[in-house]
């Protein structure tokens, strides 16, 4: 009796001193979670336990948990703007997409329990299968000599099949796919505890990989079955493992029944003792039997979750994914995270005008009615397919009511488009001017245009005209032409920070000392503007006329997806938009 209460109190204090230490974490200011996706890679792997706590300030490089939406995320701090913490995970390839205020970071991570969160969230259902096992095995019907043994058989068979409710030993997900070559590449990370083979490429737990799989069945199904990947110290782990409830029964006492011995009166009852050893060779083999079953059943869990295939379907060699913010261009132009002044999908709605994508209703009229659409885009995701050719002489989008009468201030600003042309001094793409319809116009800035060479110019007028600039190698073909008939994708901003021009999601050039411009009433346009007075990139004679732009102010070529937006937007930003239609 006294061992059985030095074992309930040794348990009770035990639970009372996990339960103050995690009272006590919590009135510190401590928080703790568990990471449920794998986009921190092999920092903080699926399963992993991570301890925050709040700190004064926050840093590029922190790793934080912030709520947004009623849900947690933890994520490392990849950028810091006036409109907050610009946030990514360690294995995304673009960063979040709202930027996070301050106050609703939770805090820091101080420590990363990887696995331990698997346990922490089977322990729960651990505790009731273990509690009905032990119920069941105090029936007064049970022999008390196999009391512990049916408990050891019990607890075994209860933990392998929470394990395989809840897969923490093998799991993987795949996180997108892409056409390659006559097969097809899917992008995959290992989101379970032991490390697993696919297609000969090993992960282990958190890390991500790319493997191309070139077989398809007849239906045109591309799929991979990952395996385990355990050397001989996991196997011998495992093994160890599984066979603990067979070596703790091997140690635990029987009861047995002893009769009395000679001489002792016929009165006198039965009694029971511990054997170390139960006489009964069959009692052993049910035992072992029953014991196995459980290490069976672990196998089983292995042996089912690792066989469970990933499946990827091409339909056809245009098809591209990956991890991505926005998947397609209306999205990007239409989200919270950058709400934008106005924006257009040119050719989606109708040849006459176009409608605002945004919440404001700015409505776009055509100078020239029942614009021409294109069924070559440059947002691939979007539908329908289709862009508007604009003539390079007459055509051209406007906003029907100047920024005075919404309030909006341009000095502060982005603008968009994905824009096609084949045509050298192509004119402007986006652009800010005193005329509503036309290109005759007192004042006219922010225009985002090309040169006589090809290259991508983004200006402003401040006093005088001062621009940012592609360089002379870019391009597809690396001589500085962007006039090469393919579809590319611009944003131009200015903030106080500077003006800035960014070409395919790439930063082209940035000017810091140009925060300013022109400050008139005007019009945002699509597809005009007036470039008298305005500068080709050369740089080699700056103030020479021959540095003057003399092409047409119309553009030539197809327009799609054009906005204005009140804010700049950061490079992590950009490249999301991009990716949103390449």
């Amino acid at each position: 009796m006294k061992s059985k209460w030095a074992w309930r109190v040794s348990v009770a204090t035990s639970a009372l001193l996990v339960l103050g230490v995690v009272v006590a974490l919590f009135g510190a200011g401590f928080h703790v979670y568990i990471v449920s996706s794998p986009s921190m890679g092999t920092t903080a792997p699926v399963g992993t336990l991570v301890v925050v706590h709040a700190k004064d300030s926050y840093h590029l490089g922190d790793v934080v948990s912030y709520s947004m939406s009623k849900r947690v995320y933890t994520h490392r701090i990849v950028d810091v703007t006036d409109q907050g913490f610009i946030t990514q995970g360690d294995m995304n390839s673009t960063s979040d997409a709202l930027p996070v205020a301050a106050s609703q970071i939770v805090g820091s991570v101080m420590f990363y329990g990887k696995d331990l969160g698997f346990l922490v969230q089977a322990l729960p259902w651990l505790l009731i299968a273990w509690a009905i096992v032990y119920g069941l095995s105090l029936l007064p019907r049970l022999d008390r000599g196999w009391r512990w043994h049916l408990r050891l058989i019990g607890w075994s068979l209860a933990t392998s099949m929470v394990g395989l409710w809840f897969r923490p030993w093998v799991n993987m997900e795949m996180i997108d796919y892409a056409a390659k070559g006559d097969g097809v590449a899917m992008h995959l990370v290992n989101t379970g505890i032991f490390p697993v083979s696919v297609l000969g490429k090993v992960l282990s737990s958190g890390q991500d990989g790319v493997v191309t799989q070139t077989l398809s069945d007849a239906s045109g199904r591309y799929s991979v079955t990952p395996q385990l990947a355990l050397n001989s110290w996991y196997f011998m782990g495992l093994m160890v493992f599984c066979l603990t409830p067979l070596l703790v029964s091997l140690l635990v006492p029987v009861e047995v029944e002893t009769t009395p011995d000679a001489g002792v009166t016929a009165s006198a009852a039965p009694t029971r003792k511990l054997a170390w050893v139960t006489p009964t060779v069959l009692r052993w083999g049910s035992v072992g039997l029953a014991v196995t079953s459980s290490i069976v059943v672990v196998a089983m869990v292995l042996q089912m979750t690792t066989q469970a295939a990933l499946v990827a379907k091409i339909t056809d060699n245009a098809n591209s994914a990956g991890t991505r913010t926005y998947y397609t261009c209306r999205n990007a132009v239409t989200s919270s995270a950058t709400p934008a002044y106005l924006a257009w999908a040119l050719g989606a709605t109708g040849g006459t005008s176009e409608a605002d994508l945004s919440t404001f209703g700015r409505t776009g009229k055509y100078a020239v009615t029942a614009a021409p659409f294109s069924t070559s885009v440059g947002c691939n995701q979007d539908t329908p397919k289709s862009a508007v050719t604009f003539n390079g002489t007459s055509q051209c989008l406007y906003e029907n009511a100047n920024y005075q009468t919404s309030g909006y201030t341009p000095n502060t600003f982005s603008l968009e488009a994905w824009f096609r042309t084949s045509t050298k001094s192509g004119g402007v793409i986006v652009g800010f001017g005193a005329s509503r319809d036309t290109v005759a116009e007192s004042n006219w800035d922010r225009h985002i245009y090309l040169d006589r060479d090809g290259r991508v110019v983004f200006g402003v007028y401040p006093g005088a005209v001062k621009i940012v600039y592609t360089s002379a190698t870019a391009g597809s073909n690396g001589d500085g032409s962007y006039a090469d008939g393919k579809w590319h994708h611009v944003i131009a901003t200015l903030s106080s920070a500077g003006e800035s021009l960014y070409v395919d999601g790439q930063l082209a050039k940035t000017d810091t000392t140009v925060t300013s411009a022109e400050q008139v009433s005007g019009y945002w346009k699509v597809g005009c503007g007036n470039l008298d007075n305005w500068r080709n990139a050369a740089t080699d004679a700056t103030g020479s006329t021959a540095l003057d732009y003399t092409g047409p102010k119309y553009f030539t070529g197809q327009i799609q997806y054009a906005a204005v937006y009140p804010v700049a937007l950061t490079a992590a930003q950009v490249l999301q938009h991009y990716q949103a239609g390449a």
